[in-house]
Order: structure tokens, then sequence, then C-alpha cells
């Protein structure tokens, strides 16, 4: 008798799992029952997310007032005048991502290592919702790595950028930060002269993550350059 795998990610399983013990999905043949059981999972990590987010607000605005540390946010995910938490059931995975992103940023800037700790696992674990994973998010993914200090992880998410776009100043940076965090002169110095050969190039494509962080990349730019 041939070993059962999991339909979404192949893993091998035992005859009588009820669930994959590698991705976590329910082995269940019938649709109603799988699919009660997926919105059910995804209620509850709404829910749980909206916690965290509820939390994180109400503390910045009683310990420190309007957080200036991360200006770059959009308004469409900012704290409404009232002070009420924006409603995270409402966001879109991504939204959802780039909110607890911006919160891990903002505490790494302020040396909060307790904050960038306690939210960066939730901050993975909604980048592996998102229903398609495209450079700039997997770049942020890895600034959350670098932030726990798993450069190994961040330099597989700049591979990862290599492979699917060749030369992507964003791929480059990340592992010119990885090298840096990890204490290897030599990859940083080289991820350096490959961002600075690309530079021009690159940004005539107009990427949209080029749009979007431009003044990043300029000022990156004139760090590698001075």
């Amino acid at each position: 008798m041939s070993t059962p795998n999991c339909p979404a990610c192949q893993a091998p399983l035992s005859p009588d799992a009820r669930y994959c013990h590698r991705c976590g999905r329910a082995l269940v043949t019938d649709r109603g029952r799988e699919r009660r059981a997926w919105i059910f999972a995804w209620t509850l990590v709404a829910l749980l997310l909206g916690v965290i987010v509820y939390y994180v607000e109400n503390k910045d605005a009683a310990a420190s007032g309007p957080d200036m540390a991360n200006a770059g946010t959009s308004s469409a995910t900012a704290t409404p005048a009232g002070g009420q938490p924006p409603d995270i059931s409402q966001m879109t995975p991504r939204e959802r991502f780039f909110r607890l992103h911006d919160r891990i940023m903002g505490a790494a800037e302020k040396g909060d290592t307790s904050t960038v700790t306690r939210f960066s696992p939730m901050a993975l674990a909604a980048y592996g919702m998102l229903d398609s994973i495209d450079v700039d998010a997997r770049y942020h993914a890895g600034a959350i790595h670098l932030r726990l200090g798993e450069v190994a992880a961040a330099r597989a998410l700049a591979d990862t950028i290599g492979q699917e776009a060749p030369d992507n100043l964003l791929g480059i940076l990340l592992r010119a930060e990885a090298a840096q965090v990890g204490g290897d002169p030599s990859g940083f110095d080289k991820a350096k002269k490959s961002f600075l050969a690309h530079f021009d190039a690159q940004i005539r494509l107009s990427r949209p993550e080029y749009t979007e962080h431009r003044s990043m990349l300029d000022e990156f730019r004139k760090q590698f350059t001075q």
C-alpha cells in the first residue's frame, strides 16, 4: 500500500492522518466540512490579528501619542481620529502583513527588541497566508528575518528574488543587508558593487517596488558610493 501524500504540500502522510504534519491542512473528503474548517481557521486568525493590533495601537497611544516612526504607513491603515484601532478583519492579507511589518520596523528603530521579538512571528505567519507573493513582499519578509538575526532565511528570500527577477535591486539590497548582519564583509562588498552596477538600468524599468521605495533606494545608493 503506497503512502498517501498531502494534496497541498505533497508531504508523506500516515494512512490514518487527519491533518498534514507539515502544512496543517485538514485531510477530509467532505468538501463542506473542509470548507467550514478553513472558514473557522481564517476567522480565528483575523480575530487574533485584530487583538494584537488593538493592543499595539492602545499601548503606543498611551505611551507616546502619535507614532511618527512609520510615516510611510498609508492612511487606509492608520488609526482613526476617534482613537479606535482599524478593523483588521476588513484588511486584505497583504494589508495585514504590511501593517505588522511597519510596527516591527518602527519598534526596531526605537530599539524596542521585545516588540520585535513578540510580533515578528505573527507577521511572518501573515506573510505565509498571502494569496500571491511578489518581490516587494519577499524583501519585507527578509527584513523581518534580519531583525530576528535569521540571516540564512533572509539570504534564501534574496536568492528567490534573484531567481524571479535577476538583478532586482531589492533582492541585491537584501543580500547586502544579510551580509552586513551576518558579518560577511566580502559578501557585502560584492552585493554593494552589484547594486551600483545595476541601479540605473533597473530604475529605468519603472518596477512598482522601485516607485514605492525610490527614496530608500536613492539613500542606499548614496551610502554605497561614499
